[in-house]
C-alpha cells in the first residue's frame, strides 16, 4: 500500500486537515529517508523497532524536543496502523512503543 493511499485515507475518511496531512507526509518521508541512508532499506514496510529507535535517537541528538519527536512517531504509528488495516503488513513495529516524557505546559491565566 502506498503513502498516497494513506494520505487519501486521512483526507477522505478521517477528515484530517491538509496541514496535518502535510505534516504526516513530511514525517513519514523523513523516516523513509533515514532508513534508506542508514540501512539501505528502500521500504519502511519491513523495518523493525530497533531501526525506529535509532531514528528516534538521531532526532534526540539533533536537539528536537520530545513533544515534536512524539508527534513524528505518532504519524509513523498511524501509517503502520493503516498498513495493518489494509493487510499490507502483519505486525506494527510501534505497537508497544511508549511515548517520550514531556514537560507539562504551564498555563498562564
Amino acid at each position: 500500500m502506498s503513502l498516497n493511499a494513506f494520505l487519501d485515507y486521512l483526507l477522505l475518511e478521517k477528515k484530517y486537515s491538509k496541514l496535518t496531512i502535510h505534516a504526516y507526509q513530511k514525517d513519514i518521508v523523513e523516516f523513509s529517508g533515514f532508513i534508506g541512508l542508514e540501512y539501505g532499506n528502500s521500504s519502511i514496510d519491513t523495518v523493525n523497532y530497533s531501526q525506529i529507535r535509532s531514528w528516534i535517537v538521531s532526532l534526540v541528538e539533533k536537539g528536537i524536543s520530545n513533544r515534536s519527536i512524539n508527534r513524528k512517531v505518532s504519524a509513523l504509528n498511524s501509517y503502520y496502523k493503516f498498513l495493518l488495516k489494509t493487510e499490507s503488513i502483519q505486525i506494527n513495529p510501534l505497537a508497544k512503543h511508549k511515548a517520550l516524557k514531556t514537560s507539562k505546559k504551564i498555563q498562564v491565566p
